[in-house]
């Protein structure tokens, strides 16, 4: 199944698998920070729900959490609108999309 990762500056790659099963290595060498499978959207987003701003010197994309352990940034799902805005913001580095992306992603659900 063919799935999108997209980079750091919003392009999109084709991937094998988006999100690898326990133990194996993602078949692409840069960390996304959204994909979409057939159905599916995600983005990289916080423990607290705060989408990843590349932009914010302060956030360090391998960032470990410690208070639930593994990664402090995580790929969750999110609307189809939420995902546009973001990757929007990833190729414009345009703030505006980013806050539209940031709303979307905490009413959507």
């Amino acid at each position: 199944m063919n799935e999108i990762a997209v980079d750091i500056h919003g392009t999109p790659h084709k991937v094998d698998r988006l999100i690898p099963d326990s133990g194996d290595k993602p078949s692409f060498d840069f960390k996304a920070l959204a994909g979409s499978t057939s159905k599916k959207f995600l983005v990289l987003v916080s423990g607290e729900g705060d989408l990843f701003d590349p932009l914010d010197s302060s956030n360090n994309i391998h960032k470990k959490d410690r208070e639930r352990g593994g990664a402090f940034w995580r790929l969750k799902m999110c609307s189809q609108e939420c995902y546009q805005q973001y990757t929007a913001f990833l190729r414009s580095k345009n703030r505006t999309p980013y806050l539209v992306a940031q709303r979307r992603f905490r009413n959507d659900f």
